[in-house]
């Protein structure tokens, strides 16, 4: 059955239920590849974190600030770009899995890179509970960060990536 394309429904929850008329727009001509940050070290601050159960991890929504430069477009600025870290969690079977270099198991390598991060962040992330309890008192928010971000290319799409974050040392 052939749908009717006369209306138009918006996917978005809590955005209406559509009932007007499609907007005009012409993909080939309107079409943009979204601008990325250059490679390089930024200064931001943490302004969410999140506990993403299903994923095994834990999100850092980082804002970057007080940086000089714009995006690839050469017109947006690197201030106010939003760049996500994560943090991986252990899981069940972690601890029966080597890691690709066959040195440790992955649940050693998570723990050791969460070891590594708590110490460059001068945080406690020791247990799941000072965990909780980082992520539900907004202990977190507003730390002054530094990452690397990368350009990388993922599912044939180029993308920015943060490699690396640690406590904010560059001048603000």
């Amino acid at each position: 059955m052939a749908e009717n394309y006369d209306e138009f429904t918006d996917p978005e929850p809590g955005e209406g239920s559509g009932g007007g008329e499609l907007p005009d727009f012409n993909v080939n001509d309107e079409y943009k590849v979204p601008p990325l940050i250059p490679q390089g070290t930024y200064h931001g601050v943490v302004n969410g974190v999140s506990l993403v159960l299903d994923k095994s991890k834990i999100a850092w929504d980082v804002c970057l600030q007080n940086n000089n430069g714009v995006l690839s477009d050469g017109e947006t600025p690197i201030d106010g770009a939003h760049v996500e870290f994560n943090n991986w969690l252990p899981k069940v079977g972690d601890e029966l899995i080597t890691t690709k270099k066959g040195n440790m198991t992955k649940r050693q390598s998570k723990i050791n890179q969460l070891g590594d991060f708590q110490h460059a962040m001068e945080i406690d992330m020791s247990t799941p509970q000072a965990i909780a309890t980082g992520i539900s008192e907004s202990q977190w928010l507003g730390l002054d960060v530094d990452v690397d971000v990368t350009v990388s290319t993922f599912n044939g799409r180029v993308r920015n990536q943060v490699d690396r974050m640690r406590k904010g040392t560059i001048a603000s």
